[in-house]
């Protein structure tokens, strides 16, 4: 017998009942809806047939909702927010009444636009707001009128809607950002999840975690929640402990300290995922929504939360027969991060919304983390199909690489400003494309990559020695490294190259021949090819032709 029909069951026999301090109906046209989850972020209770619920709380998440059953959404509370969830106002020794309306919708087929490291700040220098309008927002509308043909469309975001540093200095901090999003008529239903910059780096002291979450809270709703849509249940996870040590840390208005945290989840959000994931058919997929990744680093082999902690999810996630995937932000990057010991969770890091934090000069295209184009992922379900992704960039649409022509992007490194200052600070560990060791080398940066693709370039026709490195993307170092390099005053610069995990290199024998690139999915079927002419110039500061 699925969950579901056992939960009905029990139900009927009136086990779910309880009195409590929250009390309040969940009701949809009008009608009470029976079997409804209803959560306090530790507890969660079932509606009755009459929709009414009643939880015995402490409280001490802040928040009441609901966990909206498939083909269900709740009332919007500001077309921007599902207002699923709603703030708790009164002591734990004092009842308050929660009423909840859902309206039906159909979700055999949906889209997920993921939205992450927005880094709204209202910076003049970084002009983000502005950048955001007229870059970010068109995209957005775009591809919201045309997934909104087969179903509807959700954004998820996955933290750090602003930044904490400048919450004092540009006076923008994270009510200021749902205002921002709300004024200028951000198309989707709007999901989140907070970040470690999402943090009031205010408050110290004892309890911070809690504490320091409270304007993010008042916001965006629990720390911990989920959502049915179609056939999935969505769990979202706050997996940042918030520590800021008081007196540490960059100086700036209204900081008192350091903004530090640790990766892991607390003992509360342990129990209510127990709870949610008791209440979810055993054939349902499952998808985990968290600001940094949530099991892995961007080393594709390593655990980044602790190990037990990461056991213990996966523990919870072994009855479902599809499997878990993790989607997260936080790295700034593209980035596939699968480890052996759990083979049934994989993990999507996704780039930044902001690129590398809006720091691209103005005028130039935005880039992530990794040196990839800066743009959002969609993904795609259509009923019980497995989902497909693709990512949308701002300038080009779909577009997954980049190739270089080393020689080239040699010629850039010699002569520019910037780099001759890098290496003169850093001269043993910042690498140096102009040296004569890269002479004819083309470069691959394919942040497209999935588990088992692999690159082949070919020169006339014959196939070129590939190699798959980990090399800097020299984009990178132009749009945020250097920056930092003729800015000190502003920033600390960087002493040791960045590893980029997909990029692919081989060596051509002239410097004028055409390179053409072939990138295959592990089952040999071709997914790209492009043929680049040569010499290929390099210029970061320009769009690709």
């Amino acid at each position: 017998m699925k969950r579901s029909a056992i939960i009905l069951a029990l139900l009927s026999c009136g086990m779910f009942a309880q009195a409590g301090n929250i009390n309040g109906r969940v009701i949809c046209d009008g009608h009470p809806l029976r079997g409804v989850p209803v959560s306090d972020g530790k507890n969660i209770v079932l509606t009755g047939a009459d929709g009414r619920y009643s939880i015995d709380s402490d409280k001490r998440e802040g928040t009441v909702f609901v966990i909206t059953p498939s083909g269900y959404i709740a009332r919007s509370m500001d077309g921007l927010r599902p207002g699923f969830w709603q703030a708790l106002y009164l002591p734990a020794g004092q009842d308050e009444i929660h009423d909840f309306v859902l309206e039906r919708q159909d979700q055999r087929n949906y889209t997920v636009l993921f939205m992450t490291d927005m880094h709204l700040s209202n910076d003049p220098e970084r002009d983000d707001l502005r950048r955001f309008r007229e870059i970010v927002l068109p995209s957005v509308r775009m591809e919201t009128e045309k997934a909104s043909a087969r179903g509807p469309v959700y954004t998820f975001n996955l933290g750090d809607t602003t930044h904490d540093v400048y919450w004092g200095e540009f006076d923008f901090n994270e009510s200021d950002g749902l205002r921002f999003l709300q004024d200028i008529g951000y198309p989707t239903p709007f999901y989140s999840v907070m970040g470690n910059h999402d943090h009031d780096p205010s408050i110290v002291g004892e309890d911070v975690d809690r504490r320091a979450g409270w304007r993010n809270r008042d916001c965006w709703g629990p720390g911990a929640y989920s959502v049915n849509i179609g056939s999935d249940h969505w769990i979202f996870l706050d997996n940042l402990i918030y520590v800021n040590v008081e007196g540490k840390g960059k100086t700036a208005p209204g900081v008192k300290g350091d903004r530090s945290y640790k990766n892991m989840l607390t003992e509360t959000q342990f129990e209510w995922l127990g709870n949610d994931l008791a209440l979810v058919d055993e054939d349902a997929r499952i998808f985990i929504c968290t600001h940094a990744p949530a099991l892995y680093s961007n080393g594709r082999d390593n655990l980044l939360m602790p190990r037990e902690q990461v056991r213990r999810i996966y523990e919870l996630c072994a009855p479902f027969s599809q499997g878990v995937t993790v989607f997260s932000g936080h790295i700034h990057r593209n980035d596939i991060l699968d480890h052996a010991d759990f083979p049934r969770m994989h993990q999507r890091s996704l780039p930044a919304t902001s690129g590398i934090m809006w720091t691209t000069p103005v005028d130039w295209p935005l880039y992530s983390n990794e040196g990839s184009d800066a743009g959002f992922w969609v993904a795609e379900f259509n009923g019980n199909d497995a989902p497909s992704y693709r990512l949308e960039t701002y300038l080009y649409g779909e577009k997954y690489f980049r190739f270089y022509d080393m020689n080239e992007v040699g010629k850039v490194y010699k002569t520019d400003e910037g780099i001759r200052e890098q290496q003169k600070l850093f001269p043993d560990t910042r690498i140096d494309y102009s040296k004569p060791k890269w002479r004819n080398y083309v470069f691959v940066n394919y942040w497209g990559w999935e588990p088992g693709d692999y690159v082949e370039m070919y020169e006339k026709g014959k196939k070129l020695k590939t190699e798959e490195t980990r090399y800097e993307d020299p984009v990178k170092n132009f749009a945020y490294e250097l920056p930092r390099v003729m800015n000190p005053y502003k920033h600390s610069s960087k002493k040791a190259k960045d590893n980029t995990n997909h990029m692919y290199t081989a060596k051509a024998s002239s410097a004028t021949a055409p390179v053409t690139v072939k990138i295959y999915a592990s089952d040999g079927r071709l997914k790209h090819e492009k043929t680049f002419t040569r010499p290929r110039a390099f210029d970061p500061s320009q769009p690709e032709d």
